[in-house]
This record gives C-alpha cells, sequence and structure tokens, in this order.
C-alpha cells in the first residue's frame, strides 16, 4: 500500500512538472506573439489619432465673406466672396467660389490722369468664379488667455477658374471694354469654430491671369499700345462666416 502511494505521488510530482514546463513554453510564445505584432517594421510608421470636437467629414458648407485687394495700386474698394462646397474626408474636399469686386480709381490714379490726360497701365477686376481642391493638412486647438480652447484648421485650395475684368482704354470709364480670361488661384484659408455649425474663416485668395492691356507711351501727346498682354496676379483678404450642414 505504502508503495502504491509513493508511486501516485510520483505521477502527479510528474505531471504538475510537465504543466508548468508547458506553461513556461505557452508564456514565452504569448510573449513572442507580442513581440512580433508591436515591435515589427510593419508599424514603424505611426500616425495620430486624434477626437476632433468639430468634424467636417461628409458634411457641406457654405461661405460669405467680405474684404479688400490687397495688390492693385491704382483701384481701391471692396471685394465679396460667395463659396459652397463638400468635405469629402477630414482633409479633403471641393468648392465652388465666386468673388465679385466693386473697384474705384484711388488718388493717385486720378493724379495721374489729370496730369497727364492717361491711365495707368492697369485693368479693373470685376469677378472671379473658380472651382477648387480643397487640401486640410492642419487641425489644431488653441489656448485663449487659458480661459477658452479655441479649434481652428487651415486649408488650402487650388482651382481653375475665368475672371472678368474691364480693360482701361482711356480716361474715360464709358469706353471700357469688358473681358475675360482663364486663371489659376491658390487660396489659404484659416477657419475657427466656435459651434458644431459655424467657423469664423479668412482667407487669403490669390489669382493668376494673363490680361489684354493698353499700354500708355507718354512723350509730346500720350499714345497707346492697344492689347498688349500682361500676367496679373490679384491679391484678396476676406473674413467672413461658414455655416456647416
Amino acid at each position: 500500500m505504502r508503495k502504491l502511494i509513493m508511486l501516485l505521488a510520483l505521477v502527479c510530482l510528474g505531471s504538475t512538472a510537465m504543466a508548468q514546463e508547458k506553461e513556461k513554453e505557452s508564456d514565452s510564445l504569448d510573449l513572442k506573439k507580442l513581440e512580433d505584432k508591436y515591435w515589427s517594421a510593419k508599424d514603424s510608421d505611426l500616425s495620430v489619432v486624434q477626437n476632433r470636437t468639430y468634424a467636417k467629414e461628409g458634411r457641406y458648407f457654405a461661405t460669405l465673406s467680405y474684404g479688400v485687394m490687397m495688390n492693385d495700386p491704382n483701384f481701391i474698394g471692396r471685394n465679396t466672396n460667395l463659396a459652397v462646397g463638400y468635405y469629402k474626408t477630414e482633409h479633403f474636399g471641393y468648392e465652388l467660389a465666386y468673388e465679385s469686386a466693386d473697384m474705384q480709381d484711388n488718388d493717385s490714379t486720378n493724379f495721374f490722369k489729370s496730369q497727364y490726360k492717361a491711365r495707368p497701365d492697369s485693368n479693373r477686376m470685376q469677378h472671379y468664379i473658380s472651382a477648387n481642391l480643397l487640401w486640410i493638412p492642419i487641425y489644431a486647438k488653441l489656448s485663449f488667455m487659458d480661459r477658452k480652447i479655441l479649434y481652428f484648421d487651415m486649408q488650402f485650395a487650388l482651382g481653375i477658374g475665368q475672371m472678368t475684368y474691364e480693360q482701361q482704354h482711356d480716361t474715360s470709364e464709358m469706353s471700357n471694354s469688358i473681358q475675360n480670361t482663364p486663371g489659376i488661384n491658390l487660396d489659404i484659408t484659416e477657419q475657427i469654430f466656435f459651434h458644431e455649425h459655424y467657423a469664423i474663416r479668412l482667407d487669403v485668395k490669390n489669382k493668376f491671369t494673363s490680361q489684354k492691356l493698353d499700354r500708355w507711351h507718354l512723350g509730346g501727346s500720350p499714345n497707346r499700345e492697344l492689347d498688349s498682354r500682361k500676367s496679373q496676379t490679384d491679391t484678396s483678404i476676406l473674413l467672413g462666416l461658414t455655416y456647416f450642414h
């Protein structure tokens, strides 16, 4: 009987030792799997997952903004922009934009006309319509005076469009002619969100066109070279409100 008990004890001890050995092997295999999963080369490229308080993906939007032309030395006035579009993802979207300019001769142009009976070599923008592809690489949060968190993004718009402008023929505006020309635009936009449906929007809009231009030659009497070509860049800064649906 004693021998039988000792034999059973040896069998139990052997089974326990084998179970512990298998458990160690199992732990070793699990650790190896974890190492392969989290330290493999395919996981060397990491991305940031950000909880967006104001998401844009799958949403339509409309913007109304108002501003000034920044780089026109001959005219002064205001620009109004209306844009509608759709954000396909948080980083890409589409937009149609219409920018209208209400421009008048500035003081230096009026002085030039009265002094020389001629106009500066210039054209006056009327409006520009464009179709744009939007890229939004930046979304961030800002602390305002340690009292409020502001959410904003920065986007870039690359588009093609058509500009309508007045070709200045004489000192009298009655003689001007309306022309159209294709253009390319590159816009930079910042939006500050303060509601699920609303954001304040700041645009810097750059339009690149080739325009017909009358060039004035001043001598004994002013004379014009008609329909010369000129590469023109028009830059406007506008502040507005965006509505998201």
